[in-house]
């Protein structure tokens, strides 16, 4: 889907509250995300994922990594049951990021004190890592990542926003296991 036709289905996505099922891709990864998008800027969506019937989290997606944006019959069906179900009430922003750069969007996170998920998704990369955002720099973030055990490590991990993927937060998987952290 060339970039354009992307960039003005998104828009219509956002301003209208549509259900929507993004392809993306960066190099040898391909994924896919749905939701509802709350907010756009000209690089940059935030997303407020949906599984299952359920709202989830948010996620942070660059645009340039949008391949695909699919709004059709199954799309739609889903749409309707989620206002049938009354769950198109619980999508909204709870937090106000700005999506104007890296930047911007880790210091609005910060504040929030949320465990974040950054990803790379790459095959090549493929790094995942949770825990919560220490510092930002210029081009990069650290995060202080705890394990599938919970162990905090003592040392933050870094990584470069040119590599991110995507971008999670306020998400229950985060939420709960971050009650069980341990040194």
């Amino acid at each position: 889907m060339k970039k354009e036709k992307i960039i003005a289905k998104l828009e219509k996505h956002c301003s209208e509250k549509l259900y929507v099922r993004l392809t993306r891709k960066k190099g040898g990864f391909q994924g896919i995300s749905t939701g509802f998008i709350l907010d756009k800027s000209p690089d940059f969506i935030l997303l407020q994922e949906t599984d299952d019937f359920r709202v989830l989290g948010y996620q942070i997606i660059p645009i340039q990594t949008i391949k695909h944006v699919r709004f059709n019959k199954n799309d739609k069906t889903i749409h309707r049951i989620l206002k049938e179900e009354g769950v198109i009430n619980e999508v909204k922003a709870k937090h106000k990021i700005d999506l104007t750069n890296w930047n911007s969007i880790a210091e609005d996170i910060k504040a929030t004190e949320l465990i974040i998920i950054s990803e790379c998704e790459h095959p090549k990369q493929n790094f995942f890592c949770i825990g919560q955002l220490k510092r930002i720099n210029k081009k990069s973030i650290s995060i202080r990542y705890f394990n599938a055990q919970g162990v905090l490590d003592k040392k933050n991990t870094k990584h470069k926003f040119k590599d991110i993927t995507k971008l999670s937060f306020d998400d229950r998987y985060a939420n709960v296991f971050s009650k069980y952290l341990r040194e």
